[in-house]
């Protein structure tokens, strides 16, 4: 099993209680600031809270990746690290922005393919090839890039998507990082595991104020897409690590797909589920609505807490299952699992969400 060295250890225990530190004493000086400044959220229907909670809880996010970065000199000497940074940075403007004066999807759009234009600039961060996944091996130039940023830009809007109740984001944000620091651990990757370290130090911390009720704060868009990028960014670079990094996990790198959807199935089901949805009622596929599974779940009366960790451990146990179902059976057997899986989900929210519908009407008689 390859470990990082001594000193590296000690940097990361660094990291996590630096960032954890900051994070805890910044997120309500961000959020009194934000108060005395008089700065109001946008307002939608479809949200789940009453009164008025500041957004920009992101602006801390951004802060923690950018200290980390200068706070180890192996980061301040990488290349990597500074498109990591300058892509963060065009991304964490555009949440900033929106949050502020609500951009025009359009506008938001282009912020993100700016970002993720800038990510690939370094090559390891970009998806060159599924190594054998559903048959294809290495991809073309072109596609390589049409693949990375379709991919990207879709992360970063699944994360959007699913910030709509406290907590959900987050705890879905530490799920995947829990997963992915095992991966890098394996694979020796400093740089990525810090950054897994990172996001569940920040994440933590945000949890304590995201769920208070006196000293409530929101992630906003600035920390929503900024979470997205980081988290889409983390997976291609699982799909690019070499075959011997991967085979201490005893299973071939055409897998490795299957593990990282599973990982990812959240985020992934809501998505699609939601985007399906308007687009098969003839609505544009980034309206807002209230079809999400937290709000399906929200409306039936449950607290966004008991909501929010249901959701995180029934994504821990589906990835923990897929482990070892991707470990144990052929790609076949485990690939349709996968998507039983989806179905059996997706056909749940929809029985739920049509009984959610016959109580709405119920008590409009």
């Amino acid at each position: 099993m390859n470990m990082f060295t001594e000193q590296q250890i000690h940097q990361l225990l660094i990291v996590f209680i630096w960032v954890f530190t900051l994070s805890y004493v910044f997120f309500p000086l961000i959020r009194r600031v934000i108060i005395s400044l008089k700065i109001k959220n946008n307002v939608i229907s479809r949200s789940s809270h009453q009164g008025y909670v500041p957004n920009f809880g992101g602006i801390v996010f951004f802060m923690s990746y950018f200290s980390v970065f200068f706070l180890i000199p192996e980061f301040r000497a990488s290349n990597t690290t500074f498109v990591l940074l300058a892509a963060m940075a065009v991304i964490f403007v555009t949440g900033f922005l929106d949050d502020l004066i609500a951009l025009s999807p359009k506008l938001k759009l282009v912020g993100q393919l700016v970002s993720v234009t800038i990510v690939l600039v370094e090559p390891q961060l970009t998806i060159h090839s599924l190594h054998g996944f559903l048959g294809v091996y290495e991809i073309p130039f072109f596609y390589s890039i049409i693949g990375t940023v379709f991919f990207l830009v879709l992360l970063i809007n699944a994360f959007n998507l699913i910030d709509g109740i406290d907590g959900l984001t987050a705890i879905t944000g530490i799920v995947i990082s829990v997963f992915y620091s095992l991966v890098f651990l394996k694979a020796s990757q400093f740089l990525f595991f810090a950054i897994c370290m990172t996001n569940i130090a920040m994440l933590l911390a945000f949890l304590r104020y995201n769920f208070s009720r006196s000293k409530k704060i929101f992630m906003g868009d600035t920390g929503s897409l900024l979470l997205g990028l980081v988290l889409g960014i983390l997976t291609i670079k699982i799909m690019s690590l070499d075959l011997m990094a991967l085979n201490t996990f005893s299973f071939p790198q055409r897998k490795v797909p299957l593990l990282l959807i599973s990982v990812l199935f959240i985020p992934i089901l809501d998505t699609f589920r939601v985007m399906s949805i308007r687009y098969l009622n003839g609505k544009p596929i980034f309206e807002a609505d209230r079809n999400h599974l937290h709000h399906i779940l929200i409306d039936f009366g449950f607290s966004h807490r008991s909501v929010s960790l249901g959701i995180g451990v029934f994504n821990t146990v589906t990835a923990i299952f897929m482990f070892f179902v991707v470990k144990y059976l052929s790609f076949f057997a485990s690939f349709f699992i996968l998507a039983f899986l989806f179905m059996l989900s997706a056909v749940f929210l929809f029985w739920i969400n049509k009984n959610r519908s016959a109580i709405r009407k119920k008590s409009e008689v």
